[in-house]
């Protein structure tokens, strides 16, 4: 019978543990896809979270910030407009679709060369 009680006292623990506020796991309040296509090549695909920052993107933290620079618009991200971009023509069609503090993302264009897009969107789309 102890042991029955012991059992159940420490289930009981598990779960007030399980569902206090600090042990429980806080979803994203900025969930991004973000796809890189390469004519002719790889597509490469991240997700993106921030506040809390994670996910799989390579360098989330920075991607964050830029983000939040311009309230979650990857539209207008002009990282360095003055970049010396070759005129090489390998096209890279990127999308970056989900939710940023409550709002829906959803932005798509296509850059000349790997150059432009990076200029344009830094860390962002550097996946």
């Amino acid at each position: 019978m102890m042991r029955a009680v012991g059992t159940i006292a420490l289930c009981g623990a598990f779960l007030l543990g399980a569902s206090s506020p600090a042990a429980a796991t806080r979803a994203p309040k900025v969930q991004l896809k973000v796809v890189d296509a390469v004519k002719g090549g790889a597509t490469k695909t991240v997700w993106l979270h921030c506040a809390p920052v994670g996910g799989t993107h390579p360098n989330a933290k920075a991607a964050c910030r830029l983000l939040e620079q311009v309230n979650g618009q990857p539209n207008q991200l002009n990282v360095s407009p003055n970049a010396s971009c070759t005129q090489q023509v390998q096209p890279h069609a990127v999308v970056v679709i989900g939710r940023w503090h409550g709002r829906v993302v959803h932005w798509a264009k296509v850059f000349g060369n790997g150059c432009q897009m990076r200029a344009a969107t830094g860390a962002v789309l550097a996946i």
